[in-house]
């Protein structure tokens, strides 16, 4: 068996960066076909669910930030294309919301490979042996900074390990955090760790896509060509496109085509301007007029202007409600 333990901050970046989706789908499918076992410290744990909302809502805000210093750029440096350049930007910055979700999509998907996982309580042990790294300022406590954590992750690993050694078991440790773990090649761990990771079973990654390459070199190709072929997230802009070409039609077909047939099989009356009449009835000459220049412009801007079938107006219906939806209407806003 291959066992990995994913540093909390590898659990972080994987929850919340986009060109690591694949690796969370290829964590999931060897996870699924018990290829490997996730190994997570309750205290990485611990981590993961205290910073992980912040560190999502941190990354929204600095593309927000970031979008904001490149538009000043560009409306005061930008020349001839500027507006062309500020509309995309724009085009971008309008997506962040939609982004946004999809990262606690991810975080969700995380927790689900968590709750997988084999979990481990620190024993008394692990944290003894972490206290006595930092008296003897040993990784990773080489660097000036509180690593007791860190330690305690290590020493956890150390002791997982020891406790199931085995010829047919693999032990994986990756982490982000080369200042603490890595020597000054990042992708070896510190010389402080060297007994541990000098037994061949034992390996140490400094990223994850290396580390699922042990297990199978192919999953992560087979993953990303999926992934290259997946569609972006729709813009804001194709997004009211979209509503203002069901809002046409809707009207078109509801309003007008009934208007239409009111007043040809006499149901409705055409009346004056003016006329003190009011009612299902009747239709004011003005209100006429500009139902027939609108109605006029739907048929030049469209091919399809109906008649459609019960499915197919239901989809219309459907169709508009849902992106109203996604822009913060109630359901079943149907207003046109």
């Amino acid at each position: 068996m291959h066992y990995i333990m994913l540093d909390t901050c590898v659990l972080l970046d994987i929850a919340t960066k986009k060109n690591d989706l694949p690796v969370v789908s290829a964590l999931e499918q060897l996870t699924a076909n018990d290829m490997i076992t996730l190994v997570f410290p309750d205290l990485v744990i611990a981590e993961f669910n205290r910073n992980k909302k912040d560190v999502a809502n941190k990354t929204r805000q600095r593309f927000s930030q970031e979008f904001k210093k490149v538009k000043e750029i560009l409306t005061e440096f930008g020349g001839e294309k500027k507006e062309q350049a500020i509309e995309v930007i724009n085009e971008v910055s309008s997506r962040l919301p939609l982004l946004s979700e999809a990262n606690y999509t991810t975080i969700s998907r995380v927790e689900k490979l968590i709750e997988k996982s084999l979990q481990l309580i620190i024993s008394d042990n692990a944290k003894l042996r972490a206290v006595q790294r930092g008296i003897d300022k040993k990784a990773p406590f080489h660097i000036s900074k509180n690593s007791m954590a860190d330690a305690v992750i290590i020493e956890e690993f150390i002791e997982f390990v020891l406790g199931h050694q085995s010829d047919d078991n693999t032990f994986i440790f990756v982490t982000h955090n080369h200042s603490d773990f890595s020597s000054k090649d990042h992708r070896k761990p510190h010389e402080d760790f060297g007994d541990i990771f000098q037994q061949d079973n034992v390996l140490y990654f400094n990223n994850t896509p290396a580390a699922i390459a042990t297990v199978d070199e192919e999953i992560l190709s087979d993953i990303q060509f999926e992934y290259d072929f997946t569609e972006e997230t729709r813009g804001l802009q194709e997004i009211l496109s979209a509503m203002d070409e069901l809002v046409d039609k809707i009207w078109y077909n509801r309003c007008y085509c009934n208007l239409l047939y009111g007043v040809e099989n006499g149901d409705i009356r055409i009346v004056p301007d003016g006329t003190q009449e009011y009612g299902n009835g009747v239709v004011h000459d003005s209100i006429w007029k500009g139902a027939l220049e609108s109605a006029q412009r739907v048929e030049e801007k469209y091919e399809d202007t109906g008649p459609w079938t019960d499915f197919e107006w239901g989809m219309l219906n459907g169709k508009l409600s849902t992106l109203r939806w996604m822009l913060g209407d109630e359901w079943d806003m149907l207003d046109t």
